[in-house]
C-alpha cells in the first residue's frame, strides 16, 4: 500500500502521502485509512482490516455418527449451530448482537441462522423510510426468507421478531 500510494503522488513528499493515507487508530500507527460520507452524509473513516489479526478457529469434528435429521440429537445440533454462530461474527459486534437478540434463529421460519444459507441483514424500517443501522432496527435473515419478506412486506408483522 505504501508503494501504491507514493506511485499514486509522485510530485508529493512522503511525509505528505503518510499523513493522507496512513493514521493512527486505537494505539497502532499506520494504519491504511480514507475519509468519507456516510449514507446521511455525515464524514466516515474507513479503515483496512488487518487481516493477521484474526484468530485461526478449527472446525469441530461432528459426535460419532450424529445426524441433523436425529430428533433427539436436536440440543446437540442447535448448540453446535450457536459456536458456529459465534465464529461467525466479531465478538462484541453489533452482528452478533442481533444474532443473540434473535436467539440465533432466523424470525421468519424459526430455522436456525446456520443451516447453511446465505444470512442477511434486514432493515424493519427501510432506510429510505427513515431507518436507522441501529441494532434496534436491524434483524437476520436467510437470503430466501430476505426474498420473501421483501416481494409481500406484510411478512414481518406477522414473524416472531
Amino acid at each position: 500500500l505504501w508503494r501504491w500510494s507514493l506511485r499514486r503522488h509522485p510530485n508529493k513528499p512522503k511525509k505528505w502521502v503518510k499523513n493522507r493515507y496512513f493514521k493512527r487508530y486505537r494505539g497502532v500507527d499506520w494504519m491504511f485509512m480514507c475519509q468519507g460520507t456516510g449514507r446521511k452524509g455525515k464524514e466516515k473513516s474507513e479503515i483496512l482490516y488487518d487481516i493477521s489479526k484474526t484468530p485461526i478457529v478449527r472446525h469441530i469434528k461432528v459426535k460419532g455418527q450424529a445426524s441433523p435429521d436425529d430428533p433427539t440429537l436436536r440440543e446437540y445440533w442447535h448448540s453446535r449451530s450457536i459456536k458456529n454462530g459465534k465464529n461467525h461474527w466479531a465478538k462484541g459486534s453489533k452482528y452478533e448482537q442481533i444474532a443473540k437478540f434473535q436467539e440465533w434463529k432466523c424470525p421468519i421460519c424459526g430455522d436456525s441462522l446456520f443451516n447453511g444459507e446465505e444470512i442477511e441483514t434486514h432493515h424493519i424500517v427501510p432506510v429510505k423510510d427513515g431507518g436507522s443501522d441501529d441494532t434496534e432496527n436491524l434483524i437476520h435473515l436467510h437470503k430466501a426468507c430476505h426474498k420473501q419478506v421483501h416481494s409481500k412486506p406484510k411478512l414481518m408483522a406477522g414473524s416472531k421478531a
